[in-house]
């Protein structure tokens, strides 16, 4: 099989195996020509290196910056490495829930926490969320700093350790380079928003072979601008008629409010004409739910709504800076220092909606006002954040408008507000990554080895920046009747509201990893078909995390955060030994084996092994195919993240109670909540299986498919979702209700609500079945320049889950409400097509990237029981369109005769597609769209020069 066809071959590639393959892939060299071998990510066993023929999937920097992409996040988006699934974490995630800012990456839609991230072979800390010591935040990479990207899409457990069952990303990053280089970008979208500017320098000296030592450093700075809902049409309302679905919120400025007595349900003082911009008229969205479902709703059950949308960050505000050093130097002839240090500060501001406020939302047990009139309802045996508008407030609805709103009397109020006295809440993710890596390698007596040491820690601070009042201090002020709930403020009463704001930092993370390891390989003995390999070695590291909360964050006080959260200060020591060997036994057959023994402290030790098979009958055809064993541990806050109280996102309803009841409580509302770890959670065991084919029917042309499986017992799940938990029976246990009878009034129902389990579980099984497929044609050079074709695809097969009760769902090909491991967008399909051409000086490069459609949630709004009265067919938006964007780049090299200076232009987006709506976009407020699975920046236009001295 010749080798200038084998670019990128590998799909889905097992860790046994890969060793074994790249043998297919490799011309044979004669005695007179001795070639360097070198470790290919998935084998701790070194092979000739053959230009790029690597049983994985392989990403240039000249892909890397064809796509035009400025972080690693956007980037393995566009080039499609199997990340499926909305659960991967992503910049826009800040704005929903407490991300830290982190962006993640998973491997065959199973989680970032079973897809192993690696630079240069080396294991990276955690990003440092509240709740995740494991997610890497991998935008903390620069992609200037990046050589080539290796993605091995099979398990690792047996050479890399246990939490690699999904996968292996390893950022190869540039080194031993002589001379300097600098480049200017900007990335200016057509529309407003998200424009982004940066530059970054490489400087290299030194030569290993003549001067014993080699230097490279390399510089990053970047910053982007935030994009909000406002700047784009397709996520600038919450409110979607068409589609049954609503995520505007009933806490609302003005105010809206009920009688504290049941006598009356949901008011506004300006009903119907609902005032901007903060409200949105309830009207017009009843209207749309008649004309499509034929639904009655009573408009004054809703009262007037606030549509948080226009205020949302679709994309934060980003600044970061980094320098990363690689260095070299000869120790002796037979002796090699090497040492990599790395500095990397990131600042994410996200700024959304103002808080809500109301006895709507729950106070975790632990808080000084749980106890307390008016927020403890001993009903329901809760603490709320209670708003009571008292017949003694000069704010009270006069008698004229109690007429016009139909009510008469003096009930006490619950109000039902949104802080707009406090203004948008507004935090800034700062984040701090450092690396060093002191390392040695040589041969002695024939054997290779190599050792190293490493310490990697990131931290990370969330300062609050305002908007985010503390509950001790703005309860008491908003009971006291001096605050209008429907109204201006006076300059007093808004100076009060000022001072309840809490500023600083939120809560403060930092996670770790300092680790030994060593290896050593050897040629055992010549077989018919090559060197009987092995590869022996051994590591231990200790894994940490801490937590540090603010002491209000303790007490859950304050607002917008959802409850509270403990300090948590965990680490453990994890020792692992493995071993790997390569038996070829005639030239075109070699069978592989590893094994890695892992004991992970408060865990246990499991064995992983792992066996491959290779056969290359002809040059033209290569067969292929593994199948392993693997575990992975559960990470130190899956088990130790203390359990506390929060509550779920808004616009929940409880389908037992909901529309009997009339309470604001059961409809529309938000719902108590537990989270956190548990101790007694069982590692997941996990059977990875590959088999696959590679052809080349012609020159230039190789054609690869890979079939792959994966199967995870005792799947960790970080809580299923709040709507599969309300909705789907199999799960009626995770729900805690109160006395039947409590609450308000609901003839024949079950209690209300009181809590529902979101803490991390065990549950069942999970297989995954796919097929990978990828394409590389270059067509011969010609007077017209030299034309490559390129196309990397994943298919799902099949994703299943197993329920509480054994059964299976499957989640494929749909939005799965069940997430965190199991879930989010499983599109069936997904690629990256491309169509290079090179005709010196010029470069151009055409490329689509597309994801199938899949199959949508229902709107909030839609009766999607078939048997109900009111059900009126199937789902008003049932799938959410196929997802194509088209990006084209440029490049000049050498303008006016300077070869040294290279000018790109290039389009994102190209025919400016906005993402394709979705009702379940709204699990980061952000609504309309998915954020995890489309971009909203639109068409983009991108600019850059780099120059090479020295």
């Amino acid at each position: 099989m010749r080798t200038n066809a084998c670019r990128s071959v590998g799909v889905s590639v097992s860790i046994a195996a890969s060793a074994a393959l790249l043998a297919a892939f490799v011309t044979p060299a004669s005695a007179q020509q001795p070639v360097e071998r070198v470790e290919i990510t998935g084998s701790a066993l070194k092979r000739i290196d053959a230009e790029t023929a690597l049983p994985v999937q392989i990403i240039t920097r000249e892909e890397i910056e064809k796509t035009g992409a400025r972080n690693v996040e956007q980037f393995l988006q566009s080039v499609g490495v199997a990340l499926q699934g909305n659960s991967n974490t992503v910049a826009a995630s800040a704005s929903g829930v407490v991300s830290g800012g982190v962006s993640g990456v998973s491997l065959r839609g199973l989680g970032s926490q079973r897809t192993l991230v690696l630079i240069d072979g080396k294991r990276v800390s955690a990003g440092g969320t509240l709740t995740d010591s494991t997610t890497v935040d991998v935008n903390h990479i620069p992609a200037s700093a990046i050589e080539r990207v290796e993605v091995l899409k099979d398990g690792a457990s047996a050479i890399y350790g246990s939490d690699a069952i999904g996968g292996v990303i390893n950022f190869i990053l540039r080194k031993d380079y002589a001379g300097g280089e600098a480049t200017i970008h900007a990335e200016l979208p057509e529309r407003s928003g998200a424009r982004g500017a940066g530059a970054n320098a490489l400087v290299g000296w030194g030569d290993m072979a003549t001067k014993g030592f080699s230097a490279t450093l390399i510089f990053d700075v970047r910053q982007e601008d935030a994009l909000y809902g406002r700047q784009r049409d397709f996520a600038k309302s919450s409110v979607f008629p068409q589609y049954l679905q609503d995520q505007s919120s009933g806490n609302t400025f003005p105010a809206n409010f009920v009688a504290a007595d049941g006598s009356f349900g949901t008011r506004n003082p300006f009903f119907p004409n609902c005032p901007p911009p903060y409200s949105t008229v309830s009207p017009v969205f009843l209207a749309g739910v008649k004309a499509n479902s034929g639904a009655t709703i009573l408009p004054a059950s809703r009262g007037c709504r606030f549509d948080p949308a226009p205020l949302v960050s679709l994309l934060p505000k980003t600044e970061q800076g980094s320098v990363f050093g690689n260095f070299r130097f000869a120790l002796t002839k037979e002796l090699e220092g090497y040492a990599q240090l790395g500095l990397s500060h990131k600042e994410q501001r996200t700024i959304i909606q103002p808080v809500p406020l109301s006895d709507q939302f729950i106070l975790p047990p632990n808080h000084p006002l749980f106890f307390q009139a008016p927020y403890f309802d001993p009903s329901v045996n809760q603490g709320f954040n209670t708003f009571l508008l008292q017949p003694s407030s000069p704010y009270y609805p006069d008698a004229a408008t109690q007429a016009r709103l139909g009510f008469v009397g003096t009930p006490n109020l619950l109000v039902r507000y949104r802080s707009e006295g406090t203004g948008n809440r507004d935090v800034t993710d700062i984040s701090d990554q450092y690396r060093i890596v002191l390392g040695g390698r040589g041969t002695l007596s024939g054997w290779d080895y190599d050792a190293s040491f490493l310490h990697i820690e990131t931290n990370l601070a969330e300062k609050v920046n305002g908007g985010y009042p503390i509950l001790t201090k703005i309860l008491p002020l908003l009971n006291s009747g001096t605050v209008n709930p429907f109204g201006a403020n006076t300059p007093a009463v808004q100076a009060q509201l000022d001072a309840t704001q809490f500023r600083g930092d939120a809560y403060k993370t930092k996670t770790s990893i300092d680790g030994v390891q060593a290896k050593v390989t050897h040629d055992l003995m010549q077989m018919a078909g090559g060197p009987l390999a092995l590869a022996v070695g051994a590591e231990g590291r200790r894994e940490g995390f801490q937590l540090k909360p603010s002491a209000e964050i303790v007490l859950g006080d304050i607002s917008g955060y959802g409850g509270n959260f403990l300090p948590v200060d965990k680490s453990r020591n994890v020792g692992a030994m493995f071993a790997e060997v390569s038996v070829p036994i005639v030239r075109t057959v070699e069978l592989t084996g590893a094994a890695r023994y892992d004991h992970y402290e408060g865990v246990g030790d499991r064995t992983s092994p792992k066996f491959g098979a290779r056969w290359q009958p002809t040059r033209q055809v290569l067969l292929r195919g593994s199948v392993g064993k693997g575990f992975r541990a559960p990470n130190l806050t899956e088990l130790y993240q203390p359990q506390t109280t929060g509550v779920t996102a808004a616009g929940l309803d409880d389908p037992l109670r909901c529309g009997t009841s009339g309470d604001p409580r059961d409809c529309g509302s938000q719902f108590p909540i537990t989270i956190g770890g548990k101790t007694t959670l069982k590692p997941e065991i996990s059977t990875n299986r590959t088999l696959g084919v590679v052809l080349e029917p012609i020159n230039n042309l190789s054609i690869g498919a890979d079939y792959w499986e994966v199967d995870i017992k005792n799947t960790i799940i970080f809580g299923i979702s709040p709507t599969t938990l309300l909705n789907d029976p199999l799960f009626a246990s995770f729900i805690t209700r109160g006395p039947v009878g409590s609450g308000a009034p609901c003839a024949g129902c079950p209690g209300p609500i009181v809590n529902i389990d979101q803490t991390n579980l065990n549950l069942g099984e999970t297989k995954v079945r796919g097929l990978d497929l990828e394409l590389h044609y270059r067509i011969p050079a010609a007077a017209a320049g030299t034309f490559t074709i390129g196309m990397n695809g994943t298919y799902f097969h099949s994703y299943k889950i197993q329920n509480p009760d054994e059964s299976w769902r499957s989640i494929n090909g749909m939005l799965s409400p069940i997430v965190n491991g199991a879930g989010g967008v499983i599109p069936r399909w997904r690629h990256y097509l491309s169509i290079d051409w090179t005709l010196a000086p010029w470069n151009v490069t055409l490329a689509q990237q597309y994801q199938s459609g899949y199959r949508d949630l229902p709107g909030n709004f839609e009766d999607v029981d078939p048997t109900s009265p009111t059900y009126n067919g199937p789902q008003r938006h049932e799938k959410v369109d196929s997802y194509a964007l088209y990006h084209v780049y440029g490049s000049y090299t050498g303008l006016a005769n300077n070869k040294n200076l290279k000018l790109t232009f290039g389009i994102r987006n190209l025919f400016d597609k906005n993402p394709p709506y979705t009702n379940g976009g709204g699990n980061y407020f952000q609504t309309g769209y998915d954020p995890g699975y489309s971009d909203p920046r639109g068409r983009t236009f991108l600019l850059s020069a780099t120059y090479k001295f020295m």
